[in-house]
């Protein structure tokens, strides 16, 4: 009996550790759709668990063990790195010690017993248990349910450290306390001692959470500082726009004096001509663009100038403010920039006397902000339209350099902010059209 017992409680512990992997990962169904490999992972946990229990009378080697044989299963049974499956099991580690700890703790003053006879009392041991593992679905589901606020922070791209860094600390110190839980069990007073690591592990805690709210902060701050010097280069780009138009209206000012100086029966008709001409081109040329977004204002009034400069039709109908988004400007900035980017590209290998036209259209779509820019650039093939949000693909064969990011870090970026980015060409254009959750509810 004790066994069949010992077995079920060591498959939720294992049914744990893969409810939390899924949850990190996203693949709330993992288990119900990889049933054969959700079995193999219980059955080898389930196994290693019953043996180290039985022939390791040292409960730190017994942990150790585990928490060795968890992150090889973790690798060969999910798939997941190394470096991913030290954050899952760290996070899983810390709730396994935080529920337990806690079980302890309350086990030893509720029932007035002592930690090493909860460890060696079978009936204290199994109420032990039993409750930690209660703790532990708590404490699983509440994981789940932050399921999205854990994903928005990208716990396994390396280059995003904060929250990884966090876990994987907080994994470690647990595995410090349990090393002294297990090395001075013979302690006088278990109950001081208890609280002690127990107020030990809640400080770290907190220490850390501060921490990271700090390091978070800063990073705000640094985005911030981002974003005001792509602002001072758009400031810097226009007003460079604005010596050369003064230039160049100096010399129509010019070309006009020379036609009124020589007076020539049709003067007056050909200067009217003349200022038509130059009234159209200096409004193509540089226009100002409210989109209720000053720093995406920026960007694409000079991304109008390049168009104009380059014989490109650049058509902004901006019907929905893009106020009603919740998103940083420099995200904002870098999706619409790349988007827009691989537009000209696409115009480029065009015909110089051919049409060339971008379009940038904002509106409301079942309560979505949606963003539609389209291109009547170079077709995309079929077979390839899919994989051009793919890291590392780039329909450029001779150049690749940096070419076959700019989509895919659009994408990332995209679903990062709750987002949906989507491509499909019709017979005349490309369009990519992005759908976002809007900041404010439409009334």
């Amino acid at each position: 009996m004790k066994m069949i017992i010992e077995i079920i409680l060591d498959t939720f512990e294992a049914l744990i550790l893969l409810g939390t992997f899924s949850s990190l990962t996203n693949q709330k169904r993992y288990i119900v759709e990889n049933k054969i490999k959700s079995g193999l992972f219980c059955m080898s946990y389930i196994v290693t668990t019953y043996l180290s229990t039985n022939y390791f009378n040292n409960n730190l080697y017994h942990t150790l063990l585990i928490i060795i044989v968890s992150i090889l299963l973790l690798i060969f049974i999910t798939k997941t790195n190394l470096y991913s499956s030290i954050i899952i099991f760290s996070l899983f580690f810390t709730m396994i010690f935080a529920t337990e700890t806690l079980t302890q703790f309350i086990e030893m003053f509720i029932l007035k017993v002592e930690l090493n006879q909860i460890l060696t009392i079978y009936k204290y041991a199994l109420i032990f248990r039993v409750g930690s593992k209660l703790l532990q679905i708590l404490a699983l589901i509440m994981i789940s349910k932050c399921n999205i606020f854990l994903n928005k922070r990208e716990l396994f791209n390396s280059e995003k450290y904060l929250f990884p860094k966090f876990f994987i600390e907080l994994g470690v110190f647990s595995l410090f306390l349990v090393v002294l839980l297990f090395s001075v069990l013979d302690i006088k007073n278990n109950k001081i001692y208890d609280i002690l690591i127990f107020s030990s592990f809640f400080m770290f805690l907190v220490i850390a959470f501060i921490q990271l709210k700090k390091n978070l902060e800063l990073i705000n701050i640094s985005n911030k500082y981002k974003v005001q010097q792509y602002q001072i280069s758009n400031m810097e780009e226009i007003i460079n726009i604005i010596r050369q138009e003064k230039h160049d209206y100096a010399n129509h000012i010019n070309v006009i004096q020379a036609l009124c100086c020589l007076n020539k029966p049709n003067t007056v008709e050909r200067i009217k001509e003349y200022v038509s001409k130059l009234s159209d081109i200096i409004h193509l040329s540089f226009r100002y663009l409210d989109t209720g977004n000053d720093y995406l204002d920026g960007l694409l009034s000079i991304k109008n100038n390049y168009a104009t400069q380059n014989n490109i039709d650049f058509k902004v109908l901006i019907n929905e403010s893009f106020s009603l988004l919740k998103i940083r400007e420099d995200e904002l900035i870098s999706i619409i920039s790349n988007i827009i980017d691989n537009a000209f590209e696409a115009l480029m290998l065009k015909a110089l006397d051919e049409n060339k036209e971008i379009s940038i259209t904002t509106f409301l779509d079942d309560n979505k902000f949606c963003i539609e820019i389209s291109n009547n650039g170079s077709d995309i093939p079929k077979e390839i339209i899919n994989k051009i949000f793919e890291k590392g693909y780039s329909t450029k064969t001779k150049e690749k350099g940096d070419h076959g990011y700019g989509l895919y870090i659009t994408k990332q970026l995209v679903e990062h902010n709750n987002g949906i980015i989507s491509v499909e060409r019709t017979s005349l254009k490309t369009k990519f059209l992005i759908r976002f959750l809007m900041w404010n509810k439409v009334k």
